[in-house]
């Protein structure tokens, strides 16, 4: 029997003692490691002078190193007050200026988590509304790309921290000050993921909750601009098309006096132009594989959805065209049209929402119950160039800045 001996990785190794002794190294020589949840593993030591014999005199002491940009020192300092007098008046100073000095250091994660302990020891403090405030601006630090770090290393941004942050702040306070605008941070968050029907989700979260908030007409927009977003991926989506126009006719209606509606409108344009010209592409296409009763059908759509294009002009004289050919086959009405539009599709694709062109045509020319023919995209004509969408309108920067950092 042959044994097989499997030699370490010594390169490896070398490396984490080499890392290990460096980390070990920076620490004092009696440092007190502790490890707590949420800070990981907290150098206790105190050192000189930094404990005072009674909570008032630790903040005095602790606000005196802060102020001196001593970040460091104050945070022990706050942090012995914490642990020696829980219960103290000064507890909740002391929580909350661990979270400013942690941001001076430019820990933000951390200081997240210490706002957050602040939140939920001391409810009732006059810092509780100030810890939200500091969350708040953390949560739009991580919005606009601060990257997540590992051991003080930056790895890239974190939309799932960003929406971390703006739960807790709702969960705290779920009518608060900044309650709604966090909810529409989470769906802005969602929008950059390109988790489109999970920031659909959170803006609908607003109009239900919050629907006299100034921040709910945004909402509503960013509803459409999210669905009008997701139909113009890789792969156009008719089905978020139709639930975007429809977001933004919403949006006209209910806000007529917004700023936004000009760009509401050019995107329902945008929209209805793609739908219409896909329309016309496809009727083109079966006019020329001799499909007439399909082409017809499809050139009455082109006029129905926008009667006084220039491609419906082109329409119209087709329809006259092919009737002649199909006689009595040809439908009479618009409503015959759409009903035999909707058949030749087989109705609606609820499986998938996506419109991906009609299947490959297995009745003869000319038959009512033809299917249709293979992709558009390989017909021999090129399909209508369609207008480029309009700069998207992001709403990033709606609703009040957040508050700034307090003064030493």
């Amino acid at each position: 029997m042959v044994r097989r001996y499997f030699a370490p990785n010594f390169a490896l190794l070398v490396l984490g003692f080499t890392l290990g002794a460096a980390f070990f190294s920076a620490l004092p020589a009696h440092a007190a490691l502790v490890w707590r949840p949420g800070e990981g593993w907290v150098d206790e030591t105190t050192g000189s002078g930094l404990s005072a014999s009674s909570s008032h005199d630790q903040l005095d002491m602790a606000k005196k190193l802060q102020a001196d940009g001593k970040y460091e020192q104050a945070l022990k300092a706050y942090r012995i007050l914490v642990r020696k007098w829980p219960l103290s008046f000064f507890a909740p100073e002391a929580q909350f200026n661990i979270g400013i000095c942690m941001e001076k250091e430019g820990q933000f994660w951390d200081a997240f988590q210490s706002y957050q302990k602040m939140v939920k020891k001391y409810p009732a403090s006059n810092f509780f509304e100030q810890a939200l405030d500091r969350e708040f601006a953390i949560g739009n630090l991580y919005l606009a790309g601060e990257p997540q770090r590992l051991w003080k290393i930056p790895m890239g941004p974190s939309m799932d921290r960003t929406v971390e942050i703006f739960e807790a702040i709702i969960k705290a306070a779920p009518y608060g000050a900044n309650a709604a605008q966090a909810q529409f941070k989470i769906g802005l968050a969602r929008e950059n993921q390109k988790k489109f029907s999970d920031a659909v989700d959170a803006y609908t979260k607003i109009l239900d909750k919050y629907p006299g908030n100034s921040i709910a007409a945004d909402a509503q927009y960013q509803i459409g601009y999210a669905w009008y977003s997701s139909a113009n991926e890789a792969e156009y989506d008719q089905s978020a098309a139709e639930k975007a126009i429809e977001a933004f006719e919403d949006f006209v209606v209910r806000y007529p006096n917004s700023e936004k509606v000009p760009a509401a409108q050019a995107h329902i344009d945008t929209l209805k132009s793609k739908e219409m010209q896909g329309s016309f592409y496809i009727a083109k296409f079966y006019e020329k594989a001799k499909n007439y009763k399909a082409a017809y059908i499809y050139y009455n759509d082109v006029v129905r959805q926008n009667p006084d294009s220039k491609e419906a002009q082109i329409s119209k004289k087709k329809i006259d065209y092919l009737r002649t050919l199909l006689g009595e086959n040809a439908g009479t009405t618009p409503a015959d049209a759409a009903a035999a539009l909707s058949a030749l599709n087989g109705g609606p694709t609820a499986a998938t929402g996506t419109t991906s062109g009609p299947a490959a045509p297995d009745a003869a020319p000319n038959s009512p119950s033809a299917t249709p023919g293979p992709s558009p995209d390989a017909a021999p004509d090129a399909a209508p160039a369609s207008t480029s969408p309009p700069v998207p309108t992001n709403s990033a920067d709606n609703g009040p800045a957040a508050p700034p950092l307090p003064a030493n």
